[in-house]
């Protein structure tokens, strides 16, 4: 026993001693990191050594300083054993020493870090965590974070912060949280600076940015594009007829579509309520941008100094956006009803809580105040209730079924808005499985309540922790088994990175739009001036464009909309399929035109045009009818050549070409074709990898046909 004691001993002095010894590798790790920053900086704490980090909660975690290998900048990393999840992310979590020096109000504050895990118990095999700077003691307000993935090999990481305050020495620090599962990680080569308030962030070098699925050949694109093709689009057949009901040949066909089915939205600033350029800028970019709007309705928090009871300006501000919305025709949701947390709440809320009668008395009274608010403006939905998991103190003074009763109440108060139930840390950050599972706890409760629930709303502000686009579309997959819709509800990606934001932002939504489970998606804001988050805008706020914003506009106004024309057949029929929403489609021939407005949707549109003529320009060669325009290819799915057939209703060249599902030209010839004169083209893919392609025919006249064909090796 006596030997035991003595070796146990022993490794906690040799452990305490490694701690205390600086770091022989520091100084020239510390040298070569400044030369890649604008300032040398002040380090925050003696950096060298392992000393004054504190590790430990009672769930039977352990820690332990090990030796790294050779090849990187530092020699020594502490390796952290969670032996289970906490009950909170911080349960346990890693403090670094607090800072020995003043740290000024807006100082930058620089963080380099190395991480990896050793042993997880999530089916990928990555780590979790959460670094979050903060002020060393209560209210722990943060100065910035960062989430983690972590991946089995080490990963060096950056992490700005800003000082929203003086911090004398002592009073901030940084904290690992490292709850979130059984995992074993190792962290290493920590480097903390203040640079000082005086510098560019631009100068300052950034993580490089990766997710899973970002290759341009992952497989999911295949998929996401044969979904979009069954999903979000549908048959159209335009009938043109002449003043006697007989079919017309030869008519010109226009297929404009001007607006989508699916949301694509915004949450917007009470700019819609002024009238200088800033707002005037503004509103037109919404207009543009957008076919859906989030407004505010907020109740306001413990601090009485924000939302609706704040003040009566407060309120005619709400009232006056949800109205300029029902006036410019945007399809509007409020947020939110209750946010059921007291740091969410006015503060008479919380002092209500040893009174569950009155409590409930004063929700309900709120919302028979502001809910017909929203009915005399039209909105569509309602955020009846936001981020139950974290927020559950009215329900712990209620019992959680006043979930069913709030959505029963607002329901009875106006039977026509979409309620929806809204939550975060689904979608980003990995996706956390504790609101995950919370999330799907609650849908069940509520459906088992037979609460009006309409709507799942996932937030997705996502940092440089991006989630694998394979994972995004699983967890859509889950979630879609309630047959409740879902959307996006706070999409926002904050980085300096700003073609991984492109990118990101182009994966992301394609995943979202080819899902059958979902029906919206809606951006926490747009313009740099007026956003939560700057760096995740599309638009500067000297009004330039972002990469981001050609992301988005080319995907829902080019790639992903339809404006398409042609000429009718011999049976007076023009065919395409296009993108669910709002057409205008026209016909004309021989001077004389006809449009109509109408609506596609998944089970296909037939219009049917008169034009004020007699004629039908109706010919045969050979006495067969011929069907002009561009055919499906065969076989399809193919694994080498396939044969696609196409009849021009013009004599001249038209082209054809064959793209990938990025839009990628792979293979484009011109050819010279007769009218009604079928043209046939055997195509060839050896070279091509298996997926989705499609093939369009330019015809002479300059309007194009479109086709999907699926090649399977």
């Amino acid at each position: 026993m006596e030997k035991h004691v003595l070796l146990l001993l022993s490794l906690l002095l040799t452990s305490s001693f490694a701690q205390a010894q600086p770091d022989p590798k520091f100084d020239a790790y510390l040298a070569a990191e400044r030369l890649n920053l604008p300032v040398d900086g002040e380090l925050l704490f003696d950096c060298s050594r392992l000393t004054g980090y504190s590790f430990g909660s009672d769930n039977g975690t352990t820690r332990k300083t090990v030796t790294v290998d050779s090849l990187l900048p530092f020699s020594k990393a502490q390796q952290l054993d969670i032996k289970k999840a906490g009950t909170n992310s911080w349960e346990p979590q890693l403090q670094t020493p607090r800072n020995t020096e003043t740290v000024y109000k807006d100082d930058y504050l620089f963080y380099i870090f190395y991480i990896r895990v050793l042993e997880s118990e999530a089916d990928d095999g990555n780590g979790e965590a959460f670094l979050y700077i903060q002020k060393a003691g209560p209210p722990y307000n943060g100065l910035g974070s960062k989430s983690l993935t972590i991946r089995p090999a080490w990963t060096k990481h950056y992490l700005i912060a800003r000082a929203d305050q003086q911090y004398d020495p002592g009073q901030m620090e940084a904290t690992f949280h490292l709850g979130f599962m059984k995992q074993k990680i190792e962290v290493g080569g920590i480097i903390a600076l203040n640079l000082g308030a005086d510098i560019d962030l631009d100068d300052l070098p950034t993580t490089p940015i990766y997710y899973d699925g970002m290759e341009a050949n992952a497989p999911w694109r295949a998929a996401a594009a044969a979904r979009i093709e069954q999903y979000r689009k549908g048959d159209i057949t335009v009938l043109v007829k002449n003043s006697n009901g007989q079919a017309v040949k030869n008519a010109s066909v226009t297929v404009k579509m001007t607006n989508h089915a699916f949301g694509f939205g915004t949450f917007i600033e009470d700019l819609v309520l002024k009238n200088d350029q800033t707002a005037i800028k503004y509103k037109a970019a919404l207009k543009q941008l957008f076919n859906r709007a989030t407004t505010p309705f907020y109740m306001g928090g413990n601090s009485d100094d924000w939302g609706w009871y704040s003040s009566q300006d407060v309120r005619n501000t709400y009232t006056q956006m949800a109205a300029w919305l029902d006036e410019n025709n945007i399809i509007t949701k409020g947020h939110v009803l209750v946010w059921p947390g007291w740091q969410w709440m006015p503060s008479f809320y919380e002092g209500l809580k040893d009174d569950p009668v009155a409590l409930d008395d004063a929700i309900k009274v709120h919302l028979d105040e502001v809910v017909p608010i929203g009915q005399e403006f039209g909105l569509a939905e309602w955020d009846v209730v936001n981020e139950p998991y974290m927020n559950h103190d009215v329900m712990d003074a209620l019992g959680e079924d006043v979930l069913i009763d709030w959505y029963n109440y607002v329901h009875e108060i106006d039977s026509l808005p979409r309620l929806i139930l809204n939550e975060y840390n689904i979608l980003a950050g990995g996706g956390v499985k504790g609101f995950q599972d919370n999330l799907a706890r609650v849908i069940e409760l509520l459906q088992a309540g037979n609460a009006p629930l309409g709507g799942i709303g996932m937030q997705c502000h996502f940092d440089e922790n991006l989630t694998g686009i394979p994972e995004i579309v699983s967890i859509l997959d889950r979630f879609g088994q309630y047959n409740i819709p879902i959307q996006v509800t706070e999409f926002d990606f904050s980085t300096r990175d700003e073609a991984a934001q492109a990118a990101f932002t182009r994966d992301f939504i394609t995943a979202i739009f080819s899902h059958p489970a979902t029906n919206k998606f809606v951006m926490w804001g747009f313009w740099e001036g007026m956003m939560w988050r700057p760096t995740g805008a599309m638009i500067r706020t000297d009004w330039s464009f972002k990469p981001n914003y050609y992301a988005y506009t080319d995907l829902v106004f080019n790639q992903w909309w339809t404006d398409v024309a042609g000429v009718t057949n011999r049976d007076g029929q023009y065919q395409v399929r296009g993108f669910l929403g709002d057409y205008t489609i026209s016909a004309s021939l021989e001077g004389a035109s006809v449009s109509s407005d109408a609506v596609l949707t998944s089970e296909g549109l037939v219009v049917e045009l008169t034009l004020p003529i007699t004629g039908t320009e109706i010919g045969e060669q050979n006495n067969v009818p011929v069907e002009f325009g561009l055919q499906q290819n065969y076989p399809n799915p193919f694994n080498a050549t396939t044969t696609i057939k196409f009849t021009s209703p013009q004599t001249g060249q038209a082209r054809f070409s064959v793209f990938d599902v990025t839009g990628t030209l792979v293979y484009s010839r011109a050819v010279q074709v007769r009218e009604g004169v079928e043209y046939k083209e055997e195509f060839t893919a050896e070279k091509l990898a298996s997926g989705v392609y499609f093939y369009t025919v330019e015809f002479p006249d300059g309007s194009r046909q479109i086709c999907k064909m699926i090649l399977l090796k």
